[in-house]
């Protein structure tokens, strides 16, 4: 399994770009970063999209992904998430007021975007993977995502609080290889983490323990503000051999 970071940050500014990954050739997990990343006929490739969580950070660029694909003839893509994240997806954005409804575009039977409900902690398989969701604890309803394929399994947290049942799930894989690990603030900002649902250096090491076993750990979702400071925090005591993955890496399982 190849991963390609097309981007990794819980915000963006020059040279931060928000959540996005490029599973092998044909799959995304979440939407933050694509069209300003991909080529036109590598977005022509794409045929499936995990989103996490409706956040716009995570789903954004699905919206321009889909209009590159109508413009240039392509044939479109199928979107996953958990019911209540597709049903934001349709209610909040493919609504025709923040941008038109490409589940009817170019026509209800054909479209660019063929949305598909996965219930928590059920399996869909895609392009050679397997893909389970799990619910996470965010401000909004949001799932955490375990990847598998012949050889190996890999993790995601998606943004979430300190959470149990998605670490519960991944011990269970004897292949997994690694698990990709949000840290969004410091640890002096641990009020807000708590407020906004998402982790600092501490939390992280909590989270890790979590697992049983030793695996590569890779941090994402950082705030562009504060990778500087996230990062010698990662790296102080014991509990975790934590790596910030950086724009444009690929990570090989």
């Amino acid at each position: 399994m190849n991963i390609r970071v097309l981007g990794c940050h819980g915000g963006e500014l020059p040279n931060f770009r928000t959540t996005s990954f490029l599973i092998n050739r044909h799959s995304l997990l979440d939407g933050g970063a694509i069209t300003g990343v991909l080529s036109l006929k590598e977005q022509l490739g794409i045929e499936h999209v995990i989103i996490t969580h409706a956040h716009a950070d995570h789903c954004r660029d699905t919206l321009f992904l889909a209009d590159n694909i109508i413009g240039a003839g392509g044939k479109g893509f199928r979107m996953y998430g958990l019911p209540v994240v597709m049903q934001d997806i349709r209610k909040y954005l493919l609504n025709w007021h923040i941008w038109p409804d490409f589940t009817e575009i170019p026509s209800k039977e054909r479209p660019v975007i063929t949305i598909q409900e996965v219930e928590n902690e059920q399996a869909v398989e895609l392009d050679g993977l397997r893909v389970t969701l799990c619910t996470v604890d965010h401000t909004v309803p949001a799932a955490g995502v375990i990847i598998e394929d012949r050889s190996s399994s890999v993790v995601f947290s998606s943004d979430t609080a300190p959470t149990e049942r998605l670490w519960e799930m991944a011990s269970l894989k004897s292949n997994l290889k690694a698990a990709f690990i949000e840290c969004s603030y410091p640890d002096e900002k641990n009020d807000l983490a708590a407020l906004s649902k998402h982790l600092t250096p501490q939390l992280v090491r909590g989270e890790v323990a979590k697992i049983g076993r030793d695996v590569p750990v890779y941090i994402y979702h950082v705030k562009p503000q504060f990778h500087t400071l996230i990062t010698k925090q990662l790296k102080r005591g014991k509990g975790i051999h934590a790596e910030v993955v950086r724009l444009g890496q690929v990570i090989r399982l």
